[in-house]
């Protein structure tokens, strides 16, 4: 990086302009955490400056927002945005900013880049006018102004989610400010940008901590999301002496325990952990449309099903794609699952493989919100002594299905051979008999394409 910004100082020099490194990239710096993305602000020609940077670094140049000049340059996995400096200089800029540890700058020079390749103490280089670093020290998020969140309402999500990532806590007169102003105003901000600032703070291994401050201090995701307020008051029955609000938020806590032990870490992708988390969050929405008084006592027959059902215009309206969604619900719908498996009085390979077949490559996911699920609901009343045969059973469920992927990831036989060896025609009957034949792999019955046969002609999957 810092070779690449010597070329930015270059540019910047041919073209008698000042440049600087701001916000984040500074702050990260200092809090010594790792750099991708970084943003600069340039007093003039921002364009062009922009496009010159990405012709000699031999990056991607792409417009971002043309009338406020702000551009973003792609190399690899490092992203620079460009935007104009506001203001007469860099410190009525800095003021303008959301908060201060934000509030930083740098102007990019020679001398500043030969200090950072030498690891020295760049403090003398910093433009701190309101006092970030000493906020930086101490750990605490403060609005720059005032009117900080009147200015913009997304800062309400982005005050929280600084705290969560960088286990900041919020000032007390910040926090203030928050509750003050017209939390109604989110509703007006782009809802992708919603979108983008609850993934950040989902990726946050203490999200949930921090998505009950946003609800239960600010009433904001209920603002987004009616259905939340909803979920307060709903919920109890023999299972649950709580209401499914405090059971999906306890459940996410339980969430981010798990994801720090390496059996379940190793198992869920990266960038699927946000999803997984409103999968959560979401997991008991059903009981909203499925709430039933039946001899004097209250059942969610399906909730599952109903509530995966209902999730496609609260996702939507918070812009997630059709792959997300997707995901989501299938965490939902299949949530109940792997209990029902652990209750089953005559639990078989056949019911295991159904499921492994419902779930396909998304069965980790959905046994580990099986999990939270259930030490929500045991610890939450008084049910401790069950959740460690459940969690081991659960363990033990994913190790099969990885073993059934492992035994199924060649197939033995083909839809030609089954038609040969039975001599039927081509249809839907072959393709039953294929599944039987991938089932019976997977389950372990038949190892080889020899075995595979021979359980074709004896009919064995009559009786399997």
């Amino acid at each position: 990086m810092i070779k690449e910004l010597e070329n930015l100082v270059k540019i910047l020099a041919e073209n008698n302009l000042d440049g600087f490194l701001v916000g984040g990239i500074v702050r990260d710096y200092l809090l010594e955490r790792r750099i991708k993305d970084v943003d600069l602000v340039i007093e003039g020609q921002v364009k062009q400056i922009a496009q010159d940077f990405a012709a000699k670094i031999d990056a991607s140049f792409v417009i971002l927002d043309q009338k406020y000049d702000i551009y973003r340059v792609v190399k690899g996995e490092s992203i620079y945005d460009f935007a104009l400096l506001a203001g007469d200089d860099i410190e009525v800029d800095l003021k303008r900013r959301d908060f201060t540890i934000n509030a930083l700058a740098i102007k990019l020079t020679a001398d500043f880049l030969a200090t950072l390749l030498r690891q020295a103490d760049i403090e003398e280089y910093l433009i701190d006018p309101l006092s970030g670093l000493d906020d930086i020290e101490h750990g605490s998020i403060k609005a720059v102004q005032a009117d900080t969140f009147q200015a913009d309402p997304i800062r309400l999500f982005r005050a929280v989610r600084f705290a969560a990532r960088l286990d900041f806590t919020l000032e007390d007169q910040t926090k203030e400010l928050m509750k003050e102003v017209e939390a109604k105003g989110i509703k007006r901000v782009a809802k992708e940008r919603v979108r983008e600032e609850l993934i950040k703070l989902l990726f946050s291994n203490r999200s949930a901590q921090h998505l009950i401050e946003l609800e239960e201090e600010f009433s904001l995701l209920s603002l987004l999301i009616p259905e939340i307020e909803k979920l307060k008051e709903i919920g109890q029955c023999k299972h649950h002496q709580e209401d499914v609000w405090t059971h999906s938020t306890y459940a996410l806590q339980r969430l981010e325990e798990l994801l720090r032990e390496e059996f379940w870490s190793a198992r869920i992708e990266q960038q699927r952990i946000p999803l997984l988390k409103l999968a959560l969050l979401f997991h008991d929405l059903g009981k909203l449309w499925t709430e039933e008084l039946i001899d004097g006592e209250v059942h969610f027959y399906d909730h599952q099903r109903v509530g995966a059902n209902n999730l496609d215009p609260i996702l939507s309206n918070l812009r997630f794609s059709k792959e997300e969604i997707s995901y989501i619900k299938t965490l939902v719908r299949y949530h109940m699952r792997p209990m029902s498996l652990y209750y089953a009085e005559n639990l078989t390979s056949k019911g295991k493989y159904r499921f492994f077949r419902a779930g396909g490559e998304f069965i980790p996911d959905i046994c580990l919100v099986a999990a939270a699920d259930l030490i929500s609901t045991k610890e939450l009343n008084n049910r401790t002594e069950e959740i460690a045969g459940c969690i081991r059973f659960l363990k033990k469920l994913i190790k099969e299905f990885e073993q059934s992927e492992e035994r199924t990831k060649d197939r033995l036989v083909t839809g030609d051979q089954i038609m040969d060896i039975l001599s039927i025609k081509q249809g839907p009957q072959v393709g039953k008999l294929l599944e039987q034949v991938r089932e019976a792999q997977a389950t372990g019955k038949v190892e080889t394409e020899k075995e595979a046969i021979e359980y074709l002609k004896k009919g064995s999957f009559n009786n399997s």
